[in-house]
């Protein structure tokens, strides 16, 4: 098993936050791609590459990661021009994560549209095709509902292309963006299907209906990598957290930190092979990291 650690929120120094990660076992660091959250209270967001550029420069052997690089902030071949300069400049450590863009609150206040799901799915399945043609070096020419680019080069070139990753929750998703990748993480789609998150639902998500998505994507591609995003949380106000989210699921990564890992850990049965851990309370990556990584 792979366990990244995902930054979800400023810090004030997010390298010394990427070495600490790094320093504690975690096999990768990623930055979410977001201006703000918005749940109990507003929490800021750091920007996407420069946080990632500098988690690049100040670790050793991270993978790095988006998670993920949002499409209805990223045009297609911003984004691939960004994720080839991210794979020279950490040395060949970079993965390309591109999802579709889910927040509403981000979208509204800073005037731009937000489309329906099924207009986000066709917008990101046809962004996906984009970026896997310029990230292997290939021109593109593509004319779609969404996206017409005529790319004739972009670089820089690094020595192997980083792979691609898709964030896939929906079965139109799953189905149709899972051929045309590396990797898949896995997201429980009806917790942000309004366009934002929805702890009630997501406290409804079991163990079988995680197992019934990594079936999923495996029938569309069987080969295919499969990671899934958790969110934990360790000490204080974890019994609080543990109310809301119930017995499912995300409600038993809530809890004392070696009862957590178990059940992280556990998720190789599954046939996952990655989790990338977010935190619901500070200091819980912490906590639980020498259960993982020791």
């Amino acid at each position: 098993m792979q366990w990244f650690a995902n930054l979800t929120s400023v810090v004030d120094d997010p390298a010394g936050w990427a070495r600490d990660r790094e320093a504690e076992g975690y096999d990768g660091v990623a930055c979410s791609d977001h201006f703000w959250m918005s749940r109990q209270h507003v929490t800021p967001f750091p920007h996407l590459w420069v946080t990632l550029a500098t988690m690049a420069a100040a670790t050793e052997r991270a993978l790095l990661q988006p998670a993920f690089a949002n499409n209805l902030f990223r045009h297609p071949v911003e984004f691939a021009q960004a994720s080839l300069s991210m794979q020279v400049v950490s040395g060949g450590r970079y993965e390309a994560g591109l999802g579709a863009g889910w927040a509403r609150d981000e979208m509204d206040r800073t005037g731009q549209h937000f489309p329906e799901g099924r207009e986000r799915a066709r917008r990101f399945h046809e962004a996906v095709q984009i970026v896997r043609e310029l990230l292997a070096g290939r021109p593109c020419t593509f004319r779609g509902e969404h996206y017409r680019v005529d790319v004739p080069a972009l670089g820089p070139r690094p020595a192997v292309a980083p792979p691609l990753v898709a964030s896939v929750g929906s079965p139109w998703t799953m189905r149709h963006v899972t051929p045309l990748v590396d990797r898949v993480e896995l997201k429980m789609g009806r917790s942000t299907r309004g366009g934002g998150l929805d702890l009630a639902a997501l406290g409804t998500v079991t163990r079988d209906e995680v197992q019934q998505m990594v079936d999923t994507v495996r029938d569309a591609k069987p080969d295919v990598l499969v990671s899934v995003l958790v969110f934990v949380g360790c000490g204080p106000g974890a019994d609080a957290m543990r109310q809301v989210l119930g017995d499912g699921f995300y409600g038993r990564m809530v809890g004392e930190p070696a009862e957590v890992a178990d059940h992280l850990r556990s998720l190789s049965e599954m046939g996952i092979d990655r989790v990338q851990v977010s935190q619901w309370l500070p200091g819980s990556m912490t906590a639980v990291a020498p259960y993982l990584t020791g």
